[in-house]
């Protein structure tokens, strides 16, 4: 016979196992809905990073691509996979100068949207990049225009010339078909060069290196990025960058090439559509030198000593240089666009 105490002690115990058991099990799945929120949320957090570094990668590409600096305030919209970034530009620096770069803050506002959670965004995160606009642009004064001169040495001026200043592409005013340092007298000029140029002769002097409008410490320093440093991809309107003194054999190319040093050129062929523009001496020793563009030596006078003139062809040799503003403005079309700041880059900029 069971006593009276231990009546119904059964069904309450029982109760209070089930009960226990399922808070606990409430409270593991409560945790596993947090923790799986937390991790959506980091994992949105960064889809919002993704997405206002991509706005803001595009909307600089955009505005490369089209060579026109925006307005100050300019503002657009960017749909890209898994949201969209809302992209302004403000100028927080403006130089006197309109050719001058003028200093812009870009900020990126990326808002992540998931179709199937309704139109608010669900995370947002603010990226902005200080770039400086920058003009791609020569002031061309000469076909060959030379810094250093150019000079006779043996049989090195028995080549034939061809400087012709007339503008190949028929937009521009004709210049001098060659432009030399000013002194007593005007460049050492062979008299197989044709006379082409301005009304008279095919020379003329500057007494300025400054003139020339070409700023070789940044052509030759960090305020310059190539895209490459070597000659590959020759026809593809490029711009290179060539350490040092460089021997170029048997070239063809377009672009706009820069050489540090010295330039010598040898071979069959050199044939170049565009811009060189070389730091110290040229010595034309190939059987055919062309370019139709322009052509500037010794400009690492702006930085340093005077450099050693140049040398016309010898015997067999043959030097043609054209002007040509269509494949001038082309050479440096890339040039044209936003380059960002070192260092300017910042992330969850709030506002501007």
């Amino acid at each position: 016979m069971l006593r009276t105490s231990e009546n119904g002690f059964a069904l309450p115990l029982t109760i209070f196992v089930l009960a226990t058991v399922t808070i606990l099990l409430s409270a593991v799945m409560v945790q596993v809905q947090v923790d799986r929120r937390i991790a959506e949320s980091s994992s949105d957090v960064v889809d919002a990073l993704i997405v206002a570094q991509s706005g803001l990668d595009q909307y600089l590409a955009y505005y490369d691509s089209l060579a026109a600096r925006p307005l100050d305030g300019d503002s657009l919209r960017i749909n890209v996979t898994g949201g969209y970034a809302d992209v302004v530009a403000h100028i927080v620096r403006r130089p006197a100068d309109s050719l001058s770069g003028i200093t812009f803050i870009v900020r990126s506002r990326g808002r992540v949207i998931k179709p199937t959670q309704g139109a608010d965004p669900q995370a947002v995160r603010v990226v902005a990049e200080f770039a400086r606009w920058q003009y791609g642009a020569m002031d061309v004064i000469g076909a060959l225009t030379t810094v250093n001169d150019f000079r006779c040495t043996g049989s090195s001026c028995d080549g034939t010339y061809s400087l012709i200043g007339y503008d190949q592409c028929g937009v521009e005013p004709a210049v001098y078909g060659l432009r030399a340092p000013f002194g007593p007298t005007p460049s050492m000029l062979p008299p197989e060069v044709d006379p082409a140029g301005l009304e008279g002769p095919a020379t003329a002097t500057f007494a300025s290196i400054a003139f020339l409008g070409i700023d070789w410490a940044a052509a030759t320093g960090s305020a310059f990025t190539p895209d490459y440093t070597n000659l590959v991809d020759l026809n593809t309107w490029s711009t290179y960058r060539l350490s040092g003194n460089n021997t170029l054999t048997n070239v063809i190319g377009t672009g706009l090439l820069v050489v540090d040093g010295d330039l010598e050129l040898e071979g069959t062929l050199f044939d170049w559509q565009g811009v060189v523009l070389v730091g110290g001496e040229a010595d034309f020793k190939a059987d055919t030198s062309r370019v139709e563009g322009a052509f500037v030596t010794g400009l690492r006078e702006q930085t340093g000593p005077p450099v050693q003139k140049g040398k016309w062809g010898p015997a067999g040799t043959h030097i043609d240089v054209r002007y040509n503003s269509c494949n001038v403005q082309t050479a440096f079309s890339s040039l044209t666009g936003f380059a960002p700041i070192p260092g300017g880059w910042m992330d969850n900029w709030s506002s501007y």
